[in-house]
């Protein structure tokens, strides 16, 4: 970058151009960097495979696709050992892995509206239908915000404009933390409302509520959302700073607070897989409206979309 920045023309390591003069100050560990990318690679490859067996295209594509990314972007880092000053592996590294989670909160916010209408729509503060509208909406904005940021950090030849770039990625991610922080005080309402209702949920939403099935699905769903909250506040701390901040050139941070973050949350994802642990239970919700209505008055669960 030109400007104030003396390094501006580096192309490769050399005297004149030391790795402690980089954006993150090391040239990136190559067998933490191999180990996520391949282990990413193995999540991409489970959920390209999973739907066709459960049918949960939209879940499963969304997954692979931010699987894809974290892929990509551990492969820029892998470019970056070699050469810590590569424009390509820091193209490919800064890009890919600040879009990817996006993908990830996707996935969960898909599966919001079924996870409501299973076990009492009447305790949510809002339809269930709005679910999905309102944070997947959310999650678009901030996806635009942060390839946006990326896109101008990567390609960027002045300092300001890098440090531009920077602060429209910072903005997108507050904006993700915003919207998750929305969602865990929906959340909140609708656990508070349950619970202190217990009486007017029919036996066949108590019955899901305290299936196996559904809490395991339930309890992967929210390891994934913290995970994904978590890597956000480091990622809003590293960007806060600018660049080459302390916490940006701190290695072991990142592969802990965003690496580890982030496959934690695919892994909750994948293993607690909607098309095992949830999609019967969806399927059924329909019989069991049906049933439900020639016991009592009518009310109860409304059937289920495929995730």
């Amino acid at each position: 970058m030109s400007g104030s920045d003396p390094y501006h023309d580096c192309t490769s390591v050399s005297p004149e151009c030391p790795v402690e003069a980089t954006i993150y100050g090391y040239a990136p560990n190559l067998g933490a960097n191999v180990f996520f990318c391949a282990t990413f690679g193995l999540f991409l490859a489970a959920n390209v495979l999973l739907p066709f067996k459960y049918k949960t295209w939209t879940y499963g594509s969304i997954i692979a696709v931010g699987a894809l990314a974290e892929v990509i972007g551990y492969a820029g880092r892998v470019i970056m050992h070699g050469n810590a000053w590569s424009n390509a592996g820091f193209e490919m590294q800064i890009c890919c892995l600040i879009l990817a989670p996006s993908f990830f909160a996707a996935a969960l916010y898909l599966t919001l509206k079924d996870m409501v209408r299973a076990i009492g729509p009447q305790y949510s503060p809002i339809k269930p239908k709005l679910y999905p509208w309102i944070f997947i909406s959310c999650d678009i904005l901030s996806l635009v915000l942060q390839a946006a940021g990326g896109a101008t950090a990567a390609s960027a030849n002045t300092t300001k404009v890098s440090a531009d770039g920077g602060h429209i990625m910072l903005a997108g991610i507050v904006f993700q933390v915003a919207t998750f922080t929305f969602l865990y005080i929906l959340l909140f309402l609708f656990i508070r409302n349950l619970r202190g209702n217990k009486h007017s949920q029919t036996v066949e939403q108590s019955a899901i509520m305290h299936d196996p099935k559904f809490k395991t699905f339930a309890w992967g769903m929210f390891i994934a959302s913290v995970a994904i909250y978590l890597r956000c506040i480091y990622r809003i701390a590293e960007l806060a700073g600018g660049w080459k901040n302390k916490i940006m050139q701190d290695e072991i941070s990142f592969y802990v607070l965003d690496g580890a973050m982030v496959l934690i949350a695919v892994a909750a994802q994948t293993v607690a897989y909607p098309g095992v642990w949830f999609k019967p239970i969806v399927e059924e919700l329909p019989l069991r409206e049906k049933r439900l209505e020639s016991e009592s008055d009518g009310s109860g669960v409304v059937g289920g979309t495929q995730v």
